[in-house]
């Protein structure tokens, strides 16, 4: 069995029928993982929802900025972008079981077999590998409550700094946005939600967030979706996924592998 990761497909369906062609996936032995923001911006998410969510077993999905984005505005607690495509999910017949299958993804999927870690954004330098699951369950579990949508009425940027004394919204809102928003930081592990684009064009201080000295998931292999189109050089234990341009597949192997469309 052979698994690949995938960047952000954000509703370009026939671009990831046509990697997946490449890579001649075998969904009764191959896995797959997406790593977050399924959704949103290309023509076909509603597609992409229902092809990922019928692989069972065979796919592992994180849930990214986009997916929150969505469960927020099926509560009617969020406003639509200009340029969203998310309309189509919302009327689908079937929404309501998309919907609760998004609320059961995970933030963080470990495969000790494989020793790579898939995430949407990133891992606070400050987490042990231990700490970021218990504290990815913490919102995880918030999700899956019948009350679940408590959580999204209070979601915001807000805190941008890890403390342990960080209790209720604040506490699960940073976890949240830590693994689905978080791009660059400073030397003391601040996050700043809002920088984008290559590392060499961010404001002194900012460094991209594995890149922090010291952090302690430095041992992990860290699968992401590049959104913030670090352009950066190689980094050991780091597997961006550009979200810029064609969409990409990693091999994950002893000697992984990029394939891109």
């Amino acid at each position: 069995m052979t698994t690949y990761a995938i960047g952000s497909v954000k509703g370009d369906y026939q671009s990831l029928l046509k990697l997946l062609e490449k890579i001649h996936f075998a969904p009764d032995n191959d896995c797959l993982w997406f790593a977050g923001n399924l959704i949103n911006e290309g023509p076909e998410s509603l597609a992409v929802l229902r092809f990922v969510k019928s692989l069972g077993k065979q796919a592992v999905a994180v849930l990214g900025d986009q997916e929150l984005r969505l469960l927020t505005a099926a509560e009617g607690l969020d406003q639509p972008a200009a340029g969203d495509t998310l309309d189509e999910i919302l009327k689908a017949p079937d929404r309501d079981e998309l919907l609760k299958w998004l609320r059961r993804r995970a933030l963080i999927h470990h495969d000790s077999k494989l020793n790579f870690t898939l995430v949407h954004a990133g891992i606070p330098a400050d987490w042990s590998f231990s700490q970021a699951l218990t504290f990815a369950y913490e919102v995880e579990s918030a999700l899956c409550q019948d009350n679940y949508t408590t959580l999204l009425e209070n979601r915001g940027q807000g805190q941008s700094r890890w403390h342990a004394k960080l209790r209720g919204w604040k506490r699960l809102n940073f976890i949240a946005n830590a693994y689905t928003l978080m791009k660059y930081c400073d030397a003391q592990g601040k996050l700043d939600f809002n920088a984008k684009g290559p590392a060499s064009t961010q404001a002194e201080g900012l460094m991209p967030w594995y890149r922090l000295p010291e952090r302690m998931t430095a041992h992990l292999n860290i699968v992401f979706a590049d959104e913030a189109n670090f352009e950066d050089d190689a980094f050991p234990g780091i597997y961006p996924l550009s979200s810029q341009g064609s969409l990409s597949a990693l091999k994950l192997s002893a000697i992984p592998e990029r394939i891109v469309l």
